[in-house]
């Protein structure tokens, strides 16, 4: 094989791994929302990560307790529960929101959550645990 042959090959194939490795790290950093049916569908994917989990508050699903509050998302198919160890924003049943926080292991589905966005007319307005 010719020498530039040969080069052309090794940087063929350099560029191929680092856009591999690229595409891999984008997905461990970036947090995309997911939906709540594909939480739901493929747990394991998501166990004790950080994600974004987007739904609908699923109306009459507030709960306020001593120490938290959950709350019920609701996706095409599907429900999952959400405690929330943060300050909640102004909620109205069938709102659309996202919960960022940690799917924990366990029988039942449940993200704790240290971050609540919600919509508002033109914008999104999000409330953040201080710790």
């Amino acid at each position: 094989m010719k020498k530039k042959t040969r080069m052309m090959l090794i940087a063929g194939v350099l560029v191929v791994v680092v856009g591999l490795v690229s595409y891999a790290m984008l997905n461990l950093f970036v947090d995309p929302y997911i939906s709540v049916d594909a939480v739901v569908d493929n747990p394991d994917a998501y166990r004790g990560r950080v994600i974004q989990v987007k739904g609908t508050l699923q109306p009459g699903s507030i709960s306020i307790n001593p120490g938290n509050v959950t709350l019920v998302l609701e996706g095409n198919n599907s429900t999952i529960l959400v405690i929330v160890d943060t300050d909640l924003p102004s909620l109205t049943d069938g709102q659309e929101m996202a919960a960022i926080g940690v799917l924990e292991d366990g029988e039942n589905l449940a993200i704790r959550a240290s971050q609540i966005l919600t919509q508002c007319s033109s914008k999104y307005t999000a409330v953040t645990t201080t710790d």
